[in-house]
Order: structure tokens, then sequence, then C-alpha cells
């Protein structure tokens, strides 16, 4: 345990004694975005977030100064790996804070107590809060607030946590992505001399070996005089943007292999030398794409990963050197609710990667090629 880790204990345990104090009606609330230089590695500590977490393109991340991070959105723990990736390429200078819906723990019992307030702890985080639904002029203006005084926000323009596996996932009534550049416009009003770059950001998670990476894409600016349908499209961009930076591995392309085979009534085993070769293929034609170092250089442990994760799943059976697939599991369309990964792992996995049309294609070919 360094120096550093060891302060980080004692400054934290202090700032949640003083919190629980708060909560019985001694003293005023103590606020966590002033100490997460001290609060970091203790996180790192209890989640482990260093061997899980890895992060490319650092280049592009603004050390200092005004910026909107742009992030796609597929687990809770999203703009706290953001902030974590942000924090060790900043060297722990850079407070930056985070949108979060207001009804983010709505339906979560032990979210608020007389001990306790989940809501009230994000926010002392570093949390903004934001409805989903009805949204008020006076929740967007700290963030404006926040960019013309220098600082930074990370929000999610897909404005939903994805539950299918896709990379952006619409909800009823939500037909474009959230306006990332209606923030900069309104930062940008009458400073000519401020410049605020949106960055787009990609993560990628691994389920069946807990790894995330994330990726920084090339910052982008909103012109000064830009109109409604300027800031459409770049609104539109930033989306396309972090498609690209998604991260393909073993185990999208193994799923998709799989998926694809029972789509066309193929659901007979196959072996496991058969099964890697293809997913090999696929992988080797991505020359142009992200692909995931381990799947590259220990495809065998990636694959033994792979195909135990999906046995967990129940959307494979393994016998001996085979693999066969279970059908009425694989092709299934759950609803989409939070319950859907559980329900069908494997379809979840290809979800991920439908929208990069020359991986699907190179799937498609590697499917029955190989067979």
């Amino acid at each position: 345990m360094t120096l550093l880790e060891l302060r980080g204990w004692f400054v934290l345990t202090w700032r949640f004694i003083r919190y629980f104090a708060y909560r019985f009606g001694m003293g005023s609330r103590p606020q966590f975005v002033d100490i997460y230089r001290e609060g970091v590695p203790v996180l790192d500590r209890l989640l482990g977030w260093p061997k899980m977490l890895r992060f490319e393109d650092g280049h592009n991340c603004p050390r200092h100064g005004p910026v909107v991070f742009a992030g796609n959105h597929q687990k809770k723990d999203d703009p706290f790996l953001l902030y974590r990736a942000i924090h060790y390429l900043c060297d722990a200078s850079y407070a930056v804070r985070f949108m979060m819906r207001d009804d983010f723990f709505a339906g979560i019992s032990a979210a608020k107590s007389r001990f306790i307030d989940v809501d009230e702890l994000a926010c002392m985080a570093g949390a903004l809060l934001i409805s989903r639904s009805n949204v008020q002029l006076s929740q967007m203006k700290p963030f404006v607030k926040l960019l013309r005084e220098g600082n930074g926000f990370i929000m999610y323009p897909g404005r939903s946590r994805s539950r299918s596996g896709v990379f952006i996932e619409y909800r009823d009534g939500i037909e474009e992505p959230g306006g990332v550049t209606f923030f900069l416009a309104q930062a940008q009003r009458g400073r000519p001399d401020l410049r605020i770059p949106a960055v787009p950001c990609a993560r990628t998670h691994n389920p069946t070996t807990n790894k995330t990476v994330i990726i920084f894409g090339e910052p982008q600016y909103l012109p000064h005089d830009a109109d409604r349908a300027v800031q459409r499209d770049l609104d539109f961009r930033l989306i396309e943007m972090m498609g690209e930076l998604t991260e393909v591995n073993a185990a999208h392309v193994t799923a998709g292999i799989l998926y694809l085979r029972c789509l066309h009534g193929h659901s007979e085993s196959i072996t496991l030398h058969q099964l890697k070769a293809a997913v090999k293929e696929v992988l080797d034609a991505c020359r142009e794409r992200r692909v995931e170092p381990a799947s590259r250089n220990d495809l065998d442990g990636q694959m033994k990963a792979v195909l135990a994760y999906l046995e967990r799943g129940k959307t494979i059976v393994r016998t001996g050197d085979s693999v066969t697939p279970n059908v009425d599991v694989v092709l299934s369309a759950p609803e989409w609710d939070t319950s859907y990964v559980e329900k069908n792992p494997l379809k979840h996995l290809v979800n991920q990667v439908l929208h990069l049309w020359d991986v699907v294609a190179a799937i498609e070919f590697a499917a029955f090629k190989t067979f």
C-alpha cells in the first residue's frame, strides 16, 4: 500500500464520518469532489479498477480547460470508469463532473434511508442531476456555468443505458441524440475567446473476462456562428464517431458466428478447432478496426473464457472437443429490459457490434466458409 493510498483511507474515512454526522443533524453536508485525488486510490483498491480498465488514445483527452466528454452508456459504472481514465491521464489535476438522471436510483429501496441517500452521495461525488423526460432550463444552467468557468463534464447523448447491448439504444419518445452542442453553443455565446471541445469516448466491456477499454476520440468543435442544422449534424457525428471507437473482441465474433449459424438452421455441433479458426479469420479481416490485444495475442485463453461464459448462460453445451448451440435460447428475443443479458448473453454480445457493417460482413463470410 502506498502512502498516497494510506492517506486516502484516512481522508475518505473522515469524510464519511462527517457525512453520517450530517445525516443525524450534526454539522453541514461535506463534499467529495475536492478529495478525488485521495479517493481514487481507495476505490482502485476496493473495486479493482487498475486490473480491469485499459484506455487508448489518451492524447485526445484534454488535460485542462472546458470540455464535454460524450460517451456511450453500457453499464451503471460508466461515468466512474471514464472519470478514472481521465483522472489518470490528467495526473489527478482535473475534477470532471458528470451528468446523471434524477431518477437513476428510483425503485431501489436501499438507496434512501435515515443513514444514507445515494442520490445525495452521487451529487457530493460530482453528479449533476437532470430529468430524462422533463428537462428544465434550471437543470441545464449548471453545465453551461461549468464550461464557462473552464471546467468539464461527462454526458451520455444516447440518454439511456443500453439494456440489449446495442451501441446506442433509444427509448420510446427519443428519436435523436441528446444535445451535446446545446451546451457548447450556450457556453460559447458571447465568448469568442472560448472554444470548447466535445470529446467522443467509447467503452467496450468484455463480460467474459470482466475487462473494459475506454477509447478517446478526436476532439470536435462547434463554430461560434453554428445554426441549428450545424449543431444537429455535429450531435449525430459524435454518435457515429463513438460507434467507430468500439473495440472488437473474440467474444463478439464467437457469439456472432454461433448466432448466425443458428439463424440459418445450422445448429449442429462444431469442433473447437473449427470455431477458433473462424474467429481468427474474422479478427484477421478486421485490419481497419480496433481489436482487443488479448484476442490477437492469446486467442486460446480468450476462447476458453468466452465458451465458459456462454455455457454459464445456457446458450451452448460443450461436450469434449465440440460446441453445440442451444438454439431456443440463442434465437430468443428477450424484452428490452435489464434482464436481457441474463436471458440471452450470446445475443447481447452480438448486438454490441451490429453497427460495424464490415465486422458483420466478415462474420457472415467466416461462419459458413470455415465449416
